[in-house]
C-alpha cells in the first residue's frame, strides 16, 4: 500500500503515519516500507543512500528506482488534489492554452500538449525566447498558460508566466522548487519532489513526480471531457499520429 491507503485503513492521517515510521527509527515511511519489502533488519537500506562508485549494477538500480518512488510518494503527500480537479476545468474551459518551458521541459511539455490536441483542445507549446515573449504578450482573459520549470528558476520562463499573468490569462506552474519566486505569478502552483528524494541519490533533478503529475492532471481532463469508451481513452493516451 501507499501511504495514503494506509491512512485511510487505519483510520488516521497521512502525518500520524510518518510520525510511526521516524518513531520506529526510520527516515520516513519510504525509507521503512523498502526495509520492510527487502526483509532488512537495519534501519538504513543500502537503496536508500546515494550512489556510489563501487555499487554493482543491481544496488545501482534499486537506488535509482527507489528514488523515483519515493520522489513521486512526497509529491503526493503535498498534493493540493482539489486545486489538480479545478485546474482541470480551467483547461477545458479556456479559449487556448500555451504552454511554457525551454529545453528538456519544453520536449516534456510537448507530449501532454499533443494530447490536449488530441482531444479537440487548442494547445500549443513554446520554447523560443523570442516566441516567449510574443505568446504571453498575446494571452488575455479567457486564455490559460502553463510553465514547467525543474529549477523553478528559468528566467524566460517565469517572465513569460508573469506576463501572461498580468494581462488576464490564468496560470499555472509545476517545478521542483518549493518557493520558487514564479509562484506569485501563478494561480495554480504545484512543487513536485526531489530535493530530500532523488536528488539526495543521485544528484539531478528528477521528471519523474512531474511527469506523474502532469498524466494524472491529462486523466482528470479527459475524464471530465467525457470519454465513451476505456478503448477510446487508452487510444488517445497511446496514439503517435
Amino acid at each position: 500500500m501507499v501511504i495514503n491507503e494506509i491512512a485511510h485503513h487505519s483510520g488516521v492521517s497521512v502525518p500520524s503515519v510518518t510520525r510511526l515510521a521516524r518513531k520506529l527509527g526510520y527516515g520516513g515511511f519510504m525509507d521503512f516500507r523498502v526495509s520492510l519489502a527487502s526483509g532488512a533488519s537495519s534501519v538504513k537500506s543500502e537503496s536508500t543512500l546515494p550512489i556510489s562508485a563501487d555499487d554493482t549494477d543491481d544496488l545501482l538500480i534499486q537506488k535509482l528506482m527507489v528514488g523515483h518512488m519515493s520522489a513521486i510518494e512526497s509529491t503526493l503527500r503535498v498534493l493540493d488534489t482539489e486545486r489538480l480537479s479545478n485546474l482541470a476545468d480551467d483547461i477545458l474551459s479556456c479559449r487556448r492554452l500555451v504552454w511554457f518551458g525551454v529545453g528538456s521541459c519544453s520536449k516534456l511539455s510537448s507530449i501532454f500538449s499533443d494530447a490536449l490536441c488530441r482531444m479537440g483542445l487548442d494547445s500549443v507549446v513554446i520554447s523560443d525566447r523570442a516566441l516567449l515573449r510574443l505568446y504571453s504578450d498575446r494571452l488575455h482573459e479567457g486564455d490559460m498558460a502553463i510553465a514547467i520549470t525543474r529549477t523553478g528558476k528559468t528566467q524566460r520562463t517565469l517572465e513569460a508566466i508573469r506576463t501572461a499573468k498580468e494581462n488576464g490569462a490564468k496560470t499555472a506552474l509545476i517545478s521542483n522548487l518549493a518557493n520558487s519566486p514564479g509562484e506569485q505569478y501563478s494561480d495554480y502552483f504545484f512543487c513536485t519532489s526531489r530535493q530530500d528524494e532523488l536528488y539526495r541519490i543521485s544528484g539531478y533533478e528528477t521528471f519523474s513526480s512531474i511527469c506523474a503529475l502532469l498524466e494524472t492532471l491529462l486523466t482528470l481532463v479527459e475524464r471530465k471531457r467525457g470519454f465513451e469508451s476505456k478503448a477510446q481513452f487508452l487510444d488517445l493516451m497511446t496514439s503517435q499520429k
